[in-house]
C-alpha cells in the first residue's frame, strides 16, 4: 500500500521531514553538498536571457523589422544589471551575417530595427541576440528568431536541409529508467528528417511478441505509453508512420532492481511525487534514507525520508511556486541521483494586463484611444517599460500557436534542448490538454543546465567572458619597425564637443579607452601626446566587434510557403509594386567568399572593390576615381564609358544603376562615407541583367558595412594625429505613425498599424496610447513585457475596423 503525506513548504525553509518525525543527519553530509552547490549556483553563475518582441510576425522585402530586447538575469527573470550591451545580427539562408547592430543596455532593455533590402529573396531568415556574458555557456542561451520574408522568389528554391529521409522516434521512461514490476510512463516523439513532429501510432509487445499496450501520439508527434514491465521480459514498439509504413524500436531495458520517480502535474493546484522501489530495491534498501531535491527559480527545497515501504509519496501545492522550470530528483541516501523529472509550473504569477478602448467600434481612419492598467498577482501596481505592437490580420494573418511569446519563450524554450514546435501553443489558451502535451514535452525534451555526475564532482568552469558595459576602443602603440612603446600617452578627442581623455600604454604598447557610450558613426581623433614620438611611431587599432561564429542547424528548415499562404496571396507572391520590379530569375551562386546584396550573388560581378582600397578617401565617387575600371564619375553619379545613347543627334550617357544593400538608389554615392562601405560591385551586360530593363548602363551594388567584418575604420589626418569611426550604439529609428482626417478612410497600406517600444507604466500601473486605424479589417494589439520587479506578462486584444 502506497504510504502518502500531504507536505506544506514554508516560505522560509528549504530543507523539510517527509515524515512527522525529524530524521537524523548522516555524517557523510553528501546531500548537503548537493544544497550548497545548488544554492551556489544560482547566486555564483549568474545566466542572463535576452528576448525580442517583434512589430509583426512576417514580412515584405523592404519593410523594416522593428523589436524590443528584455534581457534577464538569474532565474527570476529579473531584468538585468550585468551587462550594459547587447549584440543582434540579421542573418540570411546562407548562414551568413547580413546586418549587425550594438545596442546600448539600460537596465536590461533596448529596442532596434533592421531595414530589409527591397530586392530580399524569398524565405525564412534568423535574428540571433546576445550578451559577451551569455557566451561562457556556448550560444545555449542565446535569442533565435526565425523571420519570413514575402520577396521575390529567385530561381530554384533551397533544398531543405534533412538528416534522414525516414522519420525518427525516441521512448523516454519518466524518471530515467524503467523498472519491473513498477507501473510506469514513456513519453515518445517522433520527427521527420526537418525535425518536425509527424504523427504516428503503434503498439508494444513483449518478447514473446505478446500486445501489452498501444499509443498514438497526442500532439506534434509526441505521446506516452504506461507499461508495467514483467521480470525476464524485454519490449518493442511497432510503429506505424502515415505513409503506412511500419518499423520496430526496442523500448529501454527494465532494471530488475530500481527505484523509479513520477510527477502528476495534471492539477492545477498541486504536484503529487511518488517513489516507487520494487521488491529487490526495497529488501536490500529498507530503512534506508532517501531524499528528493526540488530546484525551482534559485531556490532549493528538500524533502527527506526513509524507505519504509514500497511506495512512497507527497503532494506540493502550487500556489507559492513561480511559474517555470522545475527540476525533481531523487537521491540515495550516499548522495546517488536515482532518478529525475522536470515538470512545469504553469500559474498565474505574471503581469495581468486590463485594455479598454475609447469606442466599442471603429470606422477607417478613426482614431484609436486605448487605455492599459497593467497589475500583478498580488494585484498591485506593475511598474515597467513595455513594447506594444498593433496589426491588422487581414493583411498578415497571425497564428498565436505558432508563435513564440514572451512567455513560451522566457519561461519555456530558452530551457529546453532542442526545437520546440509551436511554442505559444501551450500557453495561448491553457486547458487540460494543453497542460498534458506540455507535461509530455517535458518528459521528451527537459533540458537539464548541468548533468549530476559533472555537478557533483567536477570544477567549476572558468569564465572566459567579462560582461560588456560599454563600447571600448582598444589599440597599440608601435614604432614604424613594429616594437611596441610602453609608458606613452594617447589621447581620445571627440571633434564635435572638444571633450578629452587620456590612457596610457602599458608594457606591450597597449591602451585601452573603456566603457564608452558613443552612438555609431561617431568620429574621433586619437593623438600621440609625445610629439618628439609622432613621426616615429603609429596607432594601430583593435576591432570594436568581432562577430560570434554561427552554430549553423540550430532550427529545423522552415517552408515558407506553408508559413505565409494568405500573406503570400495578397501580395501576388512579390513584395509590394512601390518596393520592387518584375526580376528575371537568377541561379544564386553559393559560393560566397563576401557578404554581397547583388542579385546575381556574390562571385558574379564583373569586378568587386573592397573597403581596403577606398576607406581613406573624403568621398565615395573619389575614392572609386581610377579604382573602377571603365567608369567616370560626375557630380557623385557613376557612368559606364561603354554606355552611351543618341538622343536628338547628340551622344548621351545614362548614370549606372545605384543599389545599395540590395535596395535601388536615387542619388549621389557621395552620401555615404567610404569608411562606411564594406564593398562595391560592379556588374556589366549579362551579369546586370537580372535587374530587368533600366539596367543597360551597368549595375553598382554598394554594401555598406554592418558589423563584424571591418570593425574600426581610420585615417590618418598628420603624423601622430589619426582619425578614427568605430561601430557604436545603434540609434533605432522612430516608428513612422501616418494622421488621417475623417476624409481619408483607408490611406494606409502598411501591416503594422502601430509600435512603440517604450510603453511606460506609471505608479499606478496605468499607461495610454492612441494610433489611427488604417483600413478595415480585423486588428490585433499585442503587449509583452516584464516589470521592474521580474514579472512577465503578455495579452491580445482584438477589435474589428468597419
Amino acid at each position: 500500500m502506497k504510504k502518502f503525506f500531504l507536505l506544506l513548504f514554508a516560505a522560509s525553509c528549504y530543507c523539510a521531514a517527509l515524515h512527522g518525525q525529524v530524521v537524523p543527519q548522516k555524517s557523510g553530509n553528501d546531500l548537503k553538498d548537493v544544497i550548497t552547490r545548488l544554492q551556489a549556483l544560482s547566486t555564483d553563475n549568474v545566466i542572463e536571457k535576452a528576448y525580442l518582441h517583434f512589430d509583426k510576425p512576417y514580412y515584405n522585402a523592404g519593410d523594416t523589422i522593428y523589436f524590443k530586447a528584455y534581457v534577464t538575469a538569474g532565474e527570476r527573470h529579473e531584468l538585468s544589471k550585468v551587462s550594459g550591451v547587447l549584440h543582434v545580427d540579421l542573418i540570411n539562408k546562407a548562414d551568413t551575417v547580413m546586418q549587425t547592430l550594438i545596442l546600448q543596455l539600460k537596465n536590461g532593455l533596448a529596442w532596434g530595427d533592421f531595414a530589409l533590402p527591397g530586392y530580399l529573396p524569398k524565405g525564412s531568415y534568423r535574428i540571433r541576440a546576445y550578451t559577451r556574458w551569455m557566451q561562457n555557456a556556448g550560444d545555449t542561451y542565446f535569442f533565435y528568431k526565425t523571420i519570413t520574408v514575402n520577396g521575390k522568389s529567385m530561381g530554384q528554391a533551397p533544398i531543405a536541409r534533412t538528416i534522414s529521409n525516414k522519420p525518427d522516434v525516441q521512448f523516454f521512461p519518466e524518471g530515467g529508467t524503467l523498472v519491473t514490476a513498477v507501473p510506469s510512463r514513456i513519453a515518445f516523439k517522433a520527427v521527420d528528417g526537418n525535425g518536425m513532429g509527424v504523427t504516428v501510432k503503434g503498439s508494444v509487445v513483449d518478447n514473446n511478441n505478446a500486445e501489452v499496450a498501444q499509443f498514438t501520439s497526442a500532439h506534434l508527434g509526441m505521446g506516452q505509453i504506461f507499461l508495467t514491465p514483467e521480470e525476464g521480459k524485454l519490449y518493442k514498439a511497432k510503429i506505424t508512420y502515415p505513409d503506412g509504413s511500419v518499423t520496430t524500436v526496442d523500448l529501454p531495458k527494465p532494471e530488475t532492481n530500481g527505484i523509479s520517480l513520477s510527477v502528476n502535474n495534471s492539477d492545477p493546484a498541486k504536484l503529487s511525487i511518488d517513489m516507487n522501489a520494487n521488491k529487490p530495491y526495497y529488501l536490500a534498501n529498507k530503512n534506508k534514507e532517501i531524499a528528493v531535491v526540488i530546484y525551482s527559480a534559485g531556490v532549493v527545497k528538500t524533502v527527506k525520508t526513509v524507505l519504509d515501504n514500497q511506495v512512497i509519496g507527497f503532494d506540493l501545492p502550487k500556489k507559492d511556486l513561480r511559474s517555470g522550470i522545475m527540476q525533481i530528483t531523487l537521491f540515495s541516501d550516499n548522495g546517488v541521483p536515482l532518478g529525475e523529472r522536470l515538470v512545469f509550473i504553469q500559474t498565474n504569477d505574471g503581469v495581468n494586463f486590463t485594455i479598454n478602448s475609447d469606442k466599442t467600434s471603429y470606422a477607417s481612419g478613426n482614431k484609436a484611444h486605448i487605455i492599459v492598467n497593467a497589475r500583478t498577482a498580488e494585484d498591485k501596481a506593475s511598474v515597467g517599460s513595455f513594447s506594444v505592437s498593433v496589426i491588422n490580420e487581414n493583411k498578415v494573418p497571425a497564428n498565436g500557436d505558432i508563435e513564440s511569446d514572451i512567455l513560451a519563450d522566457m519561461l519555456l524554450t530558452s530551457d529546453l534542448r532542442g526545437y520546440v514546435e509551436q511554442p505559444g501553443y501551450y500557453f495561448n489558451n491553457v486547458t487540460n490538454d494543453t497542460r498534458n502535451n506540455l507535461d509530455i514535452l517535458m518528459l521528451t525534451q527537459g533540458y537539464r543546465r548541468f548533468q549530476w555526475k559533472q555537478f557533483l564532482t567536477g570544477t567549476p568552469t572558468p569564465i572566459a567572458y567579462q560582461p560588456e558595459v560599454g563600447m571600448d576602443i582598444k589599440g597599440t602603440l608601435l614604432t614604424k619597425a613594429g616594437a611596441p612603446v610602453p609608458n606613452e600617452k594617447i589621447t581620445l578627442m571627440l571633434p564635435v564637443t572638444g571633450q578629452t581623455m587620456s590612457a596610457t600604454t602599458d608594457a606591450a604598447g597597449k591602451f585601452a579607452f573603456i566603457d564608452l557610450g558613443y552612438t555609431d558613426k561617431t568620429r574621433f581623433l586619437l593623438n600621440i601626446d609625445n610629439k618628439s614620438l609622432k613621426n616615429k611611431a603609429r596607432l594601430m587599432l583593435d576591432k570594436t566587434n568581432i562577430s560570434v561564429p554561427l552554430n549553423t542547424g540550430t532550427l529545423p528548415e522552415v517552408n515558407t510557403d506553408e508559413r505565409l499562404p494568405q500573406y503570400t496571396a495578397m501580395t501576388g507572391g512579390q513584395a509590394p509594386p512601390d518596393k520592387t520590379q518584375e526580376l528575371n530569375a537568377v541561379n544564386v551562386n553559393a559560393k560566397q567568399n563576401y557578404r554581397s546584396s547583388s542579385l546575381a550573388g556574390a562571385g558574379n560581378a564583373d569586378q568587386v572593390i573592397f573597403n581596403k582600397q577606398i576607406k581613406s578617401f573624403a568621398s565615395l565617387s573619389q575614392a572609386l576615381t581610377g579604382v573602377a575600371r571603365n567608369v567616370d564619375f560626375n557630380n557623385g553619379k557613376a557612368y559606364l564609358r561603354s554606355s552611351v545613347s543618341i538622343a536628338g543627334g547628340k551622344i548621351v550617357s545614362e548614370p549606372m544603376m545605384i543599389v545599395i544593400d540590395g535596395a535601388i538608389t536615387s542619388g549621389t554615392i557621395d552620401n555615404i562615407q567610404p569608411a562606411d562601405v564594406e564593398s562595391v560591385e560592379i556588374l556589366k551586360g549579362a551579369n546586370a541583367a537580372v535587374y530587368g530593363m533600366n539596367s543597360g548602363s551597368g549595375v553598382m551594388v554598394i554594401n555598406t558595412r554592418r558589423g563584424g567584418e571591418v570593425a574600426e575604420t581610420s585615417q590618418e589626418m598628420a603624423p601622430g594625429i589619426v582619425s578614427i569611426t568605430p561601430q557604436g550604439f545603434y540609434m533605432a529609428r522612430e516608428f513612422y505613425a501616418p494622421v488621417y482626417d475623417d476624409t481619408k478612410k483607408d490611406a494606409a497600406e502598411g501591416a503594422t498599424v502601430y509600435w512603440k517600444p517604450n510603453l511606460v507604466t506609471n505608479a499606478d500601473g496605468n499607461t495610454a496610447f492612441d494610433y489611427f486605424n488604417q483600413g478595415p479589417g480585423r486588428y490585433r494589439i499585442v503587449i509583452e513585457g516584464i516589470d521592474n520587479t521580474g514579472n512577465i506578462g503578455r495579452v491580445v486584444y482584438k477589435y474589428t475596423v468597419q
